[in-house]
């Protein structure tokens, strides 16, 4: 794997602002695996929300979203607009209530996903 091509953050105390903390990082254009396991925050990043994610990580082929049990999102980033995801799992959201739109109507010329869980 290239260095800094996969993303795995793992928030394993309760202790953290865990949203802060995602604010706070800027992941490479280039990563193409983000992984967040045990998330507690009250919403994703912003580098993730309001259409951002396809224009800050245009790579990702797959996003892994594990909320631990105090997660508190309870809205959602629109991945349909990543050119190349192929995977997506997302577990523990147990409070989301809101799936962004796109902006646009543009189809997006990408590669279907293959795997939702």
């Amino acid at each position: 794997a290239v260095p800094g091509w996969v993303g795995d953050l793992d928030f394993p105390s309760l202790e953290e602002n865990h949203k802060d903390v995602l604010d706070g990082l800027q992941p490479h254009a280039n990563l193409r695996n983000l992984r967040i396991k045990g998330y507690n925050g009250e919403s994703l990043p912003s580098w993730m929300m309001k259409n951002q994610l396809h224009y800050s990580l245009p790579n990702l082929m797959t996003i892994e979203i594990f909320c631990g049990d105090n997660c508190k999102v309870t809205n959602l980033c629109s991945f349909g607009r990543l050119p190349h995801i192929k995977n997506l799992w997302l577990s523990g959201l147990n409070s989301v209530e809101y799936i962004e739109e796109d902006e646009d109507d543009v189809p997006v010329m990408g590669e279907a996903i293959s795997e939702v869980a």
